[in-house]
């Protein structure tokens, strides 16, 4: 068994939130040589979530048994590494929750970090150590995963931009797994330009399809108002609002989607064969259609991500639970516990039902945007009575019912932090077409711009 080295006092906080770091430094990683003063990340932090190998660190995934049976890392995670290429520096490996296998933030061993933006609310997980790192100005940049929402809802639950990536697009390479046929690895920042700078280092390659041009010259903005009685009414009055002021950028009186990039937003996004779009103070949204998705949608999407989701989840980490069930939280044992009881005809019938439904959905999105709720509701209180874990529990439940569509179709899907009339963080979410992530974001920050 190797534990985690010892790091040299002098190059370490004196002292941090042990419920948002497992471990800081100052920095913890230096960037690449060559890249702190040109790259296009200089000079800002990150935090890494714990499961990502950091070199000379062991991955803890949230729970401190398994750090203590984990073995030191020999070199970076190829996600981290990029960051670093970029410019970067690792200011230190945030808390998760345990496995990843929940979308509250609250950890039993480590504790729950803060919400800077609703104090005594709940911050989000899985990506809940790097979303409160973000949010509290200790980091530029959080380096997380979004299975089910990972990202997504500490982001809608701390105002934070933050997305999931298609599926695939960037390296899960020594990242501690959950799913694989769900798992992605992502980013949050405070600003949408640092969104923006971050993910154009994970994936320094072209999107294959064009976000922006979708909306400007394809099919334009699709929306999908059944989804509003899925939320919370305080929720689904800001994100019927941010809808409205988007779907009037349709039309004589928006702007032509041609403007000139040096306005302060952005330059011009080109994309594989796509014609360039700039955006800048405005954009006119080609047309708006509705997305038809019903309750049984809904409840397929829920379905096949149980099984699937459960059964890799096992096969990823029974082998260590099965040994140490006494050292999980027990709502997570008892996900582990059910999980280990499905078959592998349970799981085959579940793939099969996962490629169907992810070609079905694709092909229903086509070459549109979709926007819709990012989560069922505000970031519920973190008190520690049976109540609050009764409405922890539903916003899981009914949150999954949304975020399951991104997941299921292995879309990307930005977070567009809003606010509700009492002040609380929330959240409205652009899906695009697989492969649009970069130009999805610009498009995000940009619509967000304009009707803010």
């Amino acid at each position: 068994m190797i534990q985690n080295p010892v790091h040299d006092p002098a190059n370490t906080a004196a002292a941090f939130d042990t419920t948002i770091w497992r471990v800081v430094g100052n920095p913890l990683v230096a960037p690449t040589p060559g890249s702190e003063s040109d790259g296009m990340l200089a000079g800002l932090g990150v935090a890494v979530k714990d499961l990502f190998a950091v070199k000379g660190y062991a991955v803890g995934a949230g729970n401190p048994e398994y750090l203590a049976d984990s073995r030191i890392q020999e070199r970076n995670a190829p996600a981290v590494q990029r960051l670093l290429d970029a410019g970067a520096h690792v200011v230190g490996i945030a808390q998760t929750d345990e496995f990843a296998y929940s979308l509250a933030g609250n950890n039993i061993h480590y504790g729950t970090p803060p919400n800077p933006k609703a104090p005594g609310r709940i911050s989000g997980g899985s990506s809940s150590g790097p979303a409160a790192a973000v949010a509290t100005g200790q980091a530029d940049v959080g380096l997380g995963t979004d299975t089910a929402g990972s990202l997504r809802i500490p982001g809608s639950y701390e105002g934070l931009w933050a997305i999931r990536t298609t599926h695939g697009r960037v390296p899960r390479d020594l990242v501690h797994p959950l799913s694989e046929s769900f798992d992605t690895v992502g980013v949050l920042a405070r600003d949408g330009d640092v969104l923006r700078r971050a993910l154009e280092a994970l994936m320094p390659e072209d999107d294959t399809a064009d976000a922006i041009s979708a909306v400007c010259h394809g099919g334009g903005l699709a929306v999908a108002p059944s989804l509003d009685g899925a939320v919370e009414p305080d929720v689904a009055e800001v994100v019927r609002g941010f809808r409205d002021r988007v779907v009037a950028l349709c039309g004589d009186g928006a702007s032509d989607g041609t403007l000139d990039p040096t306005d302060g937003v952005f330059g011009m996004v080109a994309q594989g064969d796509a014609a360039p779009c700039h955006v800048g103070g405005g954009i006119r949204i080609r047309s708006v259609s509705e997305m038809a998705v019903s309750q049984h949608d809904l409840d397929e999407w829920e379905s096949i991500f149980q099984s699937v989701r459960g059964f890799e989840a096992w096969r990823a980490n029974g082998s260590w639970v099965s040994r140490h069930w006494d050292a999980l939280d027990p709502l997570i044992a008892a996900r582990f516990e059910r999980d280990s009881h499905l078959s592998k005809a349970d799981y085959d019938n579940g793939l099969r039902r996962l490629n169907d439904a992810r070609a079905e959905l694709r092909a229903r999105l086509g070459n549109r945007v979709l926007l819709i709720p990012t989560a069922s509701s505000v970031a519920p209180p973190a008190d520690a009575d049976a109540a609050a874990a009764e409405r922890i529990a539903k916003a899981r439940a009914d949150t999954i019912r949304l975020t399951s569509l991104a997941g299921v179709g292995g879309l990307p899907a930005v977070n567009v932090p809003l606010t509700t009339r009492d002040g609380l963080p929330c959240g409205a979410c652009l899906v695009g077409p697989v492969g649009s992530d970069k130009s999805l974001t610009c498009l995000a920050v940009a619509l967000a711009h304009v009707v803010s």
